[in-house]
């Protein structure tokens, strides 16, 4: 009997229970954004007119840049930075006198 009365109950217990709105109902009803109020007359007043308005670029001028340098100068200049790196190799002893001399007499 106590069973039979447990099924009748039953489904009265498993009314549906109201939940609240979904997230996604949430997000698509939330305003993500700020409505901006018109500003008011003493703001407006206070601020210089528009046309007045002198916007400085923040980039500033181009540089003075170096001109290119021709074919010469850049194999001048690389002979020159392979001596001193030769000279700082040889002076942190990773070049031996022996390669260098080899090097000197081909």
């Amino acid at each position: 009997m106590l069973l039979l009365a447990f099924a009748l109950s039953a489904p009265g217990l498993a009314q549906e229970r109201k939940l609240g709105p979904s997230p996604l109902d949430t997000l698509m009803n939330t305003k993500l954004w700020a409505d901006v109020p018109e500003a008011k007359d003493f703001v407006r007043q206070s601020r210089p007119p528009e046309a007045s308005l002198d916007y400085q670029p923040v980039t500033g001028a181009d540089p003075d840049r170096p001109k290119l340098r021709t074919a010469d100068e850049l194999k001048t200049l690389q002979s020159e930075l392979e001596q001193a790196a030769g000279h700082n190799l040889k002076r942190a002893g990773k070049i031996s006198r022996a390669k260098n001399a080899a090097k000197a007499n081909p």
